[in-house]
């Protein structure tokens, strides 16, 4: 089997045009998750789809979940092939793995405050997409 590959430099506004495919509107918890999933791919040396394992801590609840969509996209992971999960938390969190090394990646409290308390506002996407990955979140690898 021939499985597509993600760029992992891809440019998260294109990523994002695919994402409201999916995801049916534009917001800023979208692209968070596809910044994440960027991220991800990144750091792990992953080319997407298979191999990657997501785990995302945001439950199922939107908007706090919306970030799930942002992942799939840019990752490949997804709930069918079985290397997506949502488990409970409502926080804009999640786990990557791949190889035997595991990411984790969070929101700045900050921003999901921001976030939150704005509705989840469609005018701050584009702030989240311009914003640098530093501001955004905070991240740590460990192999195992």
């Amino acid at each position: 089997m021939n499985w597509e590959r993600i760029d992992a430099n891809a440019d998260p506004t294109e990523l994002l045009h695919l994402g409201v495919r999916l995801h049916g509107h534009k917001g800023p918890l979208l692209a968070l998750g596809i910044r994440m999933g960027l991220l991800a791919l990144r750091t792990l040396g992953s080319s997407g789809f298979t191999g990657i394992f997501a785990e995302a801590h945001t439950g199922t609840e939107p908007p706090i979940s919306c970030l799930v969509d942002g992942i799939q996209i840019a990752t490949g992971c997804t709930a069918g092939k079985g290397n997506l999960r949502v488990l409970p938390g409502g926080r804009a969190e999640a786990v990557f793995s791949q190889d035997g090394r595991t990411l984790r990646v969070a929101l700045q409290e900050e921003w999901q405050k921001r976030i939150l308390a704005s509705g989840a506002a469609e005018s701050l996407t584009d702030e989240v997409l311009a914003a640098p990955e530093a501001e955004l979140f905070t991240w740590s690898l460990s192999s195992s």
